[in-house]
């Protein structure tokens, strides 16, 4: 794995390169995590991420592709409305930033996903699971184990925090009668 820039607590990001004598070369690699949207949504995202907050022109002078202002000012203004941006008007210019870091919108798609897995189907968990598990096998083997690596730290994750419940009121176990 090639190492690049990360995000606090996300997956690696794209880095931005400067061409000699001419505008921000961007070498931006679109995050899987942003497929729903076009192209030019992922790259914008990708460089707000990269580079933090930003106006019309910053995001424009990052782009790989030379886009008119309005483009790029239409692009935010959707990712904007979609919610994925905020922005705050300073001067005579809006300043967007990210609304989600990319761990958050992975959640997100993986949160869908499950949801969308259990309830598109008429089969027991069991078997979709059992399902899902063989596909992953399938398609990389270091995946399975990671998957299990998870499985187990959510499981002490739950554990640790039903203790910590269980520590928090020892009076609720006896039933509080009189």
């Amino acid at each position: 794995m090639e190492d690049r820039p990360t995000y606090p607590g996300d997956e690696a990001v794209p880095e931005l390169t400067e061409r000699a004598g001419t505008r921000a070369e961007a070498s931006i690699t679109p995050l899987p995590i942003l497929r729903g949207l076009g192209q030019r949504e992922r790259e914008v995202m990708a460089v707000l991420w990269t580079q933090g907050d930003a106006n019309v022109q910053q995001v424009s002078s990052r782009l790989r592709t030379n886009l008119a202002y309005t483009s790029v000012m239409t692009t935010l203004d959707r990712l904007f409305k979609k919610g994925l941006l905020r922005r705050e008007k300073r001067d005579r210019a809006f300043i967007y930033s990210t609304a989600l870091t990319p761990r958050e919108v992975e959640g997100q798609r993986a949160a869908d996903l499950i949801r969308r897995f259990f309830s598109d189907s008429g089969e027991r968990p069991e078997l979709l699971l059992s399902c899902l598990v063989d596909a992953v096998e399938g398609y990389d083997t270091a995946l399975l184990d990671q998957l299990e690596s998870g499985i187990q730290a959510a499981r002490a994750r739950q554990l640790a925090s039903a203790t910590e419940a269980a520590d928090a009121n020892p009076d609720q176990e006896q039933g509080g009668g009189a």
